[in-house]
C-alpha cells in the first residue's frame, strides 16, 4: 500500500526496550540509505515461514545500499529482560542483520498491529510502503529494486 503526505510516517524511533541483537542501529547511520523494517515474533508460524524472503532481500538489495532492520515484537517481560531467546532464535534461521527487541512501543509508534508486517521507507526516511499480507510481499520486492536502482538518487522515484 503506497502511503500520501497524510500518512507520513519518518523513520525516527529506533530506541527498543530490549534492547539489539547482532548490532545496534542510530537513526543517524541510515541517512542516505533505503530502510526495510521487518516486525515479526519468534511465535508466529507465517513471521519464520518468510524470513528465507527476508534474507533475500538482504542478499539482492544488501549491496545496493538497503538497510533492513529486524524487530522482534515480544509479548513476554521475560524476552525483554533476557534476549538469550532471540539470540537463540537469530542463530538458529541465520539472522546476521541488527534485530531490535521490542516491547510492542516501536510496534505501535510505526502502526504495526499484525505479523509479519514491512515497512519500507526511502534514502529521506520517509514511509513509502507497508505491507502486511503475503500477496503484498511482491509490492515490497518492487519497491526496494525501484530504492536500490541506477534511478534511486536521481529523484526519479514517485511515491
Amino acid at each position: 500500500m503506497a502511503l500520501d503526505d497524510e500518512h507520513y510516517v519518518p523513520l525516527t524511533l529506533l530506541d527498543p526496550d530490549g534492547g539489539w541483537i547482532n548490532s545496534p542501529v542510530h537513526v543517524s547511520q541510515l541517512h542516505g540509505r533505503p530502510v526495510l523494517l521487518h516486525f515479526w515474533s519468534m511465535d508466529c508460524e507465517s513471521c519464520v515461514g518468510q524470513l528465507a524472503q527476508v534474507q533475500e532481500w538482504i542478499r539482492d538489495y544488501g549491496p545496493r545500499g538497503l538497510v533492513v532492520i529486524g524487530v522482534d515484537v515480544t509479548h513476554s517481560e521475560a524476552e525483554l529482560r533476557d534476549t538469550n531467546a532471540v539470540e537463540a532464535f537469530a542463530r538458529r534461521y541465520g539472522l546476521r542483520h541488527p534485530i531490535a527487541v521490542d516491547d510492542g512501543s516501536m510496534a505501535q509508534a510505526y502502526g504495526v498491529d499484525s505479523h509479519p508486517g514491512y515497512l519500507v521507507f526511502d534514502t529521506q526516511g520517509i514511509l513509502r510502503l507497508n505491507a502486511f499480507t503475503p500477496e503484498q510481499l511482491r509490492d515490497v520486492r518492487m519497491i526496494l529494486e525501484r530504492l536500490t536502482g541506477p534511478d534511486a538518487n536521481t529523484g526519479a522515484f514517485a511515491p
